[in-house]
């Protein structure tokens, strides 16, 4: 099949005669959604004009469709005439995308297909070098770019290069992930490129080259790992990174994938933080009439976040609307940032700003599952908050929230059981350790999180369970209670599911089940036990020293 995709690929490839140059007025169909509007009608379809565009390149768009089916959702959508791909088969094809590629960026420069990788990249090296770096890319060759044959090229090469990473055979795209090539990408990307004033709509190509640096530096593989540090070290590509994210008025999908390229790059090269930073600094003024000061990554990617929530129509929108998307890829960006130690935190101001829509964050609903994962990756990034959000988080209605995302997470691992043990882990642990810390730190968040584990219409009937359970006389340790079962933990609810997780087989979900739980008993060995039972508290009480277990427990 993967001979057959490849050879497909080639039967579908554009030739450079059979471009219109008026596809140029056309907008990609289905992935140019307008920030926060769905999209820029085409021109095309504005005046009612027919398609021009040539049969091949809607053959390389349904290529590119059928192959992205397929790896999104698993569904075969290639015959399977030829099981095995044969490396000059797949070197044919990624080839043809690169010559292709060059031919419409830079037809004068190109000559055709080169043997040679040496003499490969001399072309591509041209043909990069030929974009010029401001804003009026097509002003003067509008005539001789097809736009919307280019955004497929593109389109095609990051499908490509990620079935080859599936494929586990990266060779076969060295000249897509070559020096000459990131450079060309990380251009096309910060070029903004509008055919005309009176043809605004486009094909989204500074998208698609994003996608296509995404797909180039993101893996783990040797030559992955050198295009990567050529682009943040040799090409000065966070430069090119940092003015694409910066454009303003630009479709959500780009906006979206570029802040994936930043998301990857904090995450996989530290090393390109400072150098996002000092390419912000150079392209913000702090000398403005303004006042503004200028601007760096975490400034940046809090403003893009509260626009993205903020703006119309009322979030998340649709389900074609990218915003909840762009919000994800934002916080677990932050995430990263505030996860390395060498980062220092935002000014004031800004971790002011942060906390503020952090806690409208956490009030959206949990139905909408876009909402309920930003809401998990808020959570996350709550485990490296700073103490001054707590008083925040509780003046601001944050802590219910919380629970509430520690109710149902706690459901899906003790209830539902969908996981192994490290997704269960993955999928509990982070709202124990957030919510353990903000109980042992603030008395308010401490007793809103009690009444909602222990409500306090059920109090009434604990105590007097709790009484007679005390007048019994029974005790081990420095514990005046030995009831073996909690006295009052009916099934289903959230004081009975996080027992549960007090003797669960994954250690670190086990201790903090434990750990916030002792402190929602007030750190009382006794009331531990009345409310989860010894035999669930007493592994726990002997860490801490109050019972003595047998000898060879681990403690």
């Amino acid at each position: 099949m993967a001979d057959h995709i490849a050879r497909s690929l080639l039967s579908a490839m554009p030739s450079r005669s059979s471009s219109a140059s008026t596809a140029t007025d056309l907008s990609e169909s289905s992935q140019s959604s307008s920030a926060g509007h769905g999209g820029i009608p085409a021109a095309a379809a504005a005046t009612g004009a027919a398609d021009p565009l040539s049969d091949k390149v809607k053959q390389l768009e349904q290529w590119s469709d059928d192959l992205e089916c397929q790896l999104l959702t698993g569904v075969q959508k290639f015959r399977e005439e030829d099981p095995m791909a044969t490396s000059s088969t797949l070197k044919e094809a990624a080839d043809a995308l690169h010559v292709s590629i060059l031919d419409e960026v830079a037809p004068s420069i190109v000559g055709g297909c080169w043997e040679d990788d040496s003499e490969a990249n001399i072309a591509t090296l041209a043909a990069a070098e030929s974009i010029p770096v401001d804003d009026d890319y097509t002003a003067g060759i509008a005539e001789s770019v097809d736009l919307r044959s280019l955004a497929s090229l593109l389109r095609a090469t990051g499908l490509f290069m990620r079935w080859s990473a599936q494929l586990l055979q990266p060779n076969f795209v060295s000249r897509l992930k070559s020096k000459s090539m990131i450079l060309l990408y990380s251009k096309l990307l910060a070029t903004e490129m509008k055919v005309s004033p009176t043809s605004p709509a486009y094909p989204d190509v500074p998208r698609f080259a994003s996608i296509c640096l995404f797909r180039a530096t993101y893996g783990d593989d040797a030559m992955t790992t050198t295009a990567r540090r050529l682009f943040v070290n040799s090409l000065d590509g966070c430069s090119y990174l940092m003015k694409a994210l910066l454009k303003g008025d630009q479709p959500v999908p780009r906006l979206f994938s570029v802040v994936r390229n930043v998301h990857h790059l904090i995450a996989s090269t530290p090393e390109s933080i400072p150098k996002m930073e000092k390419a912000l600094e150079s392209l913000t003024d702090s000398n403005d009439d303004s006042g503004n000061q200028k601007r760096g990554l975490s400034e940046v990617l809090v403003a893009t976040l509260a626009w993205a929530f903020r703006s119309q129509p009322p979030f998340p929108g649709a389900i074609s609307d990218r915003r909840s998307d762009l919000a994800l890829e934002i916080l677990r960006a932050m995430y990263v940032l505030g996860s390395n130690p060498s980062i220092s935190l935002p000014p004031k101001d800004v971790m002011t700003q942060i906390g503020v829509i952090l806690c409208e964050l956490l009030q959206l609903s949990n139905a909408d599952e876009r909402l309920y994962q930003i809401k998990l990756a808020v959570v996350a990034l709550l485990l490296n908050a700073p103490d001054e959000y707590i008083n925040y988080l509780v003046n601001n209605g944050g802590i219910k929230p919380l629970v509430d995302i520690m109710a149902y997470q706690t459901s899906l691992v003790v209830v539902e059981k969908r996981g192994s043990s490290a997704e269960d882990a993955a999928a509990v642990l982070p709202i124990l350790l957030v919510l353990l810390k903000l109980t042992q730190s603030n008395e308010s968040a401490l007793k809103i999180a009690k009444d909602e584990v222990f409500p306090p219409d059920a109090e009434d009937a604990f105590e007097q369970r709790a009484k007679a359970e005390i007048a019994k006389g029974e005790s081990e340790g420095k514990v005046n209670a030995k009831n073996m079962a909690p006295l009052d933990a009916p099934k289903w609810t959230l004081r009975w599911k996080l027992i549960r997780l007090m003797t669960w087989i994954e250690s670190n979900v086990k201790r903090s089940a434990c750990e916030l739980l002792w402190v929602l008993c007030d750190g009382d060995s006794t009331q531990f036990v009345l409310r989860t039972g010894f035999g669930n508290a007493v592994h726990f009480l002997g860490i801490r020293g109050f019972v003595n277990l047998p000898a060879g427990v681990e403690m």
